[in-house]
């Protein structure tokens, strides 16, 4: 027993006496992983009519169509969506008995990048119904709109005065009508692509203004 606890004390003394492990020059420890600092996306501020009506209980975000980004409002019953079959966007909205309708409020019409917003009037005529006597004018704020021309707008002008119960809407459903504003664009960096904007009755909830070629 004495000669067992002789022993672990000498191996307890060899131990404290044996030179410590080498430790590794600084120059072979592996580098610190390097931090790369990613700043955020710029995101663009809604008009106030918008955020004003959506801003409380929706989430802003951007959505992407057939290269051209727009941001808008995602809300419990109501959102944009993507159609790559239009081309453009589609406003999708939630009924109270679950149904789902979907009507298209953004939509592009393709030309080449050196001609006039017009060069789409064949393209818009098909799209509309009703719009074979129309034309792509200037309209406000350096949008343009479809118009009635010729005898056609003649009709119209009477009935916007309460003279006749007919046409409401002379152009078809890219037209004017009274219950919204409808406009055409080409967007500054993309300029093969005339884009129309169905505004609404009451704000949207996308901003027309953030419509920009997808990066």
């Amino acid at each position: 027993m004495l000669r067992q606890s002789q022993a672990a004390i000498a191996a307890i003394l060899l131990a404290a006496c044996s030179p410590p492990a080498p430790v590794a020059p600084e120059s072979e420890a592996a580098p610190a992983p390097e931090t790369i600092s990613i700043p955020d996306a710029e995101v663009p501020v809604p008009r106030e009519s918008i955020a004003e009506m959506h801003g409380a209980t929706c989430t802003w975000g951007e959505v992407v169509s057939s290269g051209i980004s727009i941001w808008s409002y995602t809300c419990p019953n109501l959102r944009l969506v993507a159609d790559e079959t239009l081309p453009g966007f589609q406003r999708e909205e939630n009924g109270a008995d679950g149904t789902v309708t979907r009507t298209p409020v953004i939509q592009f019409f393709a030309k080449p990048a050196a001609a006039p917003i017009g060069a789409v009037i064949d393209a818009v005529r098909a799209a509309s119904p009703g719009a074979e006597s129309c034309e792509i004018e200037p309209g406000s704020h350096d949008d343009h709109v479809l118009m009635p021309t010729g005898e056609a707008a003649v009709a119209y002008s009477k009935f916007i005065n309460g003279e006749a119960e007919e046409p409401s809407l002379p152009c078809g459903p890219l037209g004017p009508f009274e219950a919204g504003g409808r406009t055409f664009r080409v967007l500054a960096d993309a300029p093969d692509k005339v884009i129309m904007i169905d505004w609404g009755t009451e704000p949207p909830v996308y901003d027309p203004d953030t419509l920009r070629a997808a990066n």
